[in-house]
This record gives C-alpha cells, structure tokens and sequence, in this order.
C-alpha cells in the first residue's frame, strides 16, 4: 500500500461520556443479536433468491461480478464520504448516526465495542437491508429483460457487498485478541479504519471498508505501520 505521510496527531476526545449518554438512551427492548441475526439471514436469504436465478452461466456473464464488485466499491466510498462525513439534508440522519454517533463513540485508541448492545451503533438500522433489497429486487427486474444471469449476478453481488460492508465493519471493531482480529486482510482493515476514525482524518482519509480500491484511486488511502498506532 502506499503512504501517504501527515504528521500523527493524538485524540483528545473523551468518548466515555458520549458512550454513557448514547447507551442510557437505547430503547430497553433493543435485542443486539436480534439486530445482526435479521441482517443476516434476510441477507443470506436474499443471496439465495437471487443464486437461484441463474441457469447455465456463461464465461462473459461471470464479469458481471468484478463489475458489479467495483461498482459497489465506488458506491460505498461515494455514500460514506459525501453523505457520512458531509451535511446534506437527503442524508441528515446518516450523518448524525455516522459522524454524529459512530465517530462520538468510537476514536483511533479507543476502536474495540465493549458490550453486545454497542453493535446498535456498529450495525446499520435492520430495517436498511430490507430496503436496500427491494432496490436490487427492482434492479434484478430491469435487468432480467436484458440478460438474466447477468441480472442475478448483478444484484448478487450488490447484495453481497452490502453483507461484507457490515461484517468488516463489526470485525473492525473487535478487540484486538479476538482471533478473527489477528487474520492478516482484517489486520490490516482494522488498522486503515482505526486511522479513520482519528478526528484530524475521519473527513479527508481510507473511507472503503472492506478493500481500499476506491481510496487508492481517489488519493485518500493512508496508511501508518500497526506499531505507530496510539491505544
């Protein structure tokens, strides 16, 4: 990866009194594993319809996924830093649970959730997946009367990336004995997405969050060795 150097700055930003307002005001009926089951079975559903779909795939079909793959890519770069990390009134409730709430809750030195009702703060809202599949359910429709299998694969893919957006994310926030924590790709996303979340950078840097494609292409990948990070 490249480096791309700035001076270290250190967070002086307390978040434990941010943590202690934010979880005093989660509705006492909010079920963390509720929260990731759904998304992940609606998800995993999903993925199902949609593999069912295909039927005799062709070799120039299968481009359809590292298209689709960068696609997604450039998709989730684009609504993290424009609409996570810039005021827009469409995104208004994005920005105040992402820059808001997430980036409150969670600084470089400070990444690891404590308990499992912190994923409230992790995890998408349930009820975005659901939405976001409707799209790829419209998207597979228009699609289908062009080519099928390339449809299939198409929202397949989408979808996929949406899941493994929330994964990553969730493992970026492990602690750091976690033994998934120490897989080398995660290692390294982990380490990309805490420099994130460093106050002096959450706006300007390494905005993918599960391969910096997107980042390297812009210019806003930047990287400091695991030894240099605070915390």
């Amino acid at each position: 990866m490249p480096q791309d150097r700035q001076p270290a700055a250190t967070n002086a930003f307390d978040v434990q009194p941010f943590r202690a307002r934010y979880r005093a005001a989660i509705h006492p009926r909010y079920n963390a594993w509720l929260h990731g089951g759904f998304v992940l079975i609606y998800g995993i559903a999903c993925l199902v319809f949609f593999a069912r779909q295909l039927h005799e795939v062709q070799l120039l079909e299968w481009l359809t996924v590292p298209l689709a793959l960068v696609f997604f890519n450039w998709g989730e770069y684009t609504v993290h830093k424009n609409l996570g990390h810039e005021k827009h009134k469409l995104g208004a409730l994005f920005y105040k649970r992402h820059t808001g709430d997430h980036h409150s809750f969670f600084v470089e030195g400070k990444m690891r959730y404590e308990t499992a009702q912190d994923w409230r703060v992790i995890f998408f809202p349930a009820w975005l997946i659901v939405l976001f599949s409707i799209a790829m359910l419209a998207a597979w429709w228009v699609l289908s009367f062009i080519n099928g299998n390339m449809a299939a694969l198409f929202s397949f893919t989408l979808l996929a990336g949406y899941l493994s957006y929330e994964i990553f994310h969730a493992c970026e926030h492990l602690p750091d004995e976690h033994p998934l924590a120490r897989l080398p790709w995660l290692r390294h996303m982990r380490q990309l997405h805490a420099l994130h979340h460093r106050r002096d950078l959450m706006q300007s840097k390494n905005f993918n969050l599960v391969f910096p494609l997107t980042d390297w292409v812009k210019g806003t990948l930047y990287w400091e060795p695991i030894k240099e990070r605070k915390g």
